[in-house]
């Protein structure tokens, strides 16, 4: 999932498990989907509106390695 800097977490009518993609970028296919695209601009999925029951989209914040490490003085 590297430079994916989206996370989509869903749940569609009928189904209760909360699904979750990371994606690049999105888009609304005019067809009444919303497509996923991956870093390199491929689809990755197809999410149908009229299936879903929630929808939430996030932006992932990457955190550095250097940050995460403690400074003892």
């Amino acid at each position: 999932m590297n430079n994916l800097n989206l996370v989509v977490k869903f749940m569609l009518a009928g189904d209760g498990r909360l699904h979750v993609k990371g994606a690049a970028r999105i888009k609304v296919d005019g067809h009444g989907g919303l497509l996923l695209y991956d870093a390199q601009g491929g689809g990755v999925e197809t999410i149908e509106l009229g299936a879903l029951k929630s929808i939430r989209l996030q932006q992932m914040r990457h955190v550095y390695a250097e940050s995460a490490i403690p400074i003892l003085a």
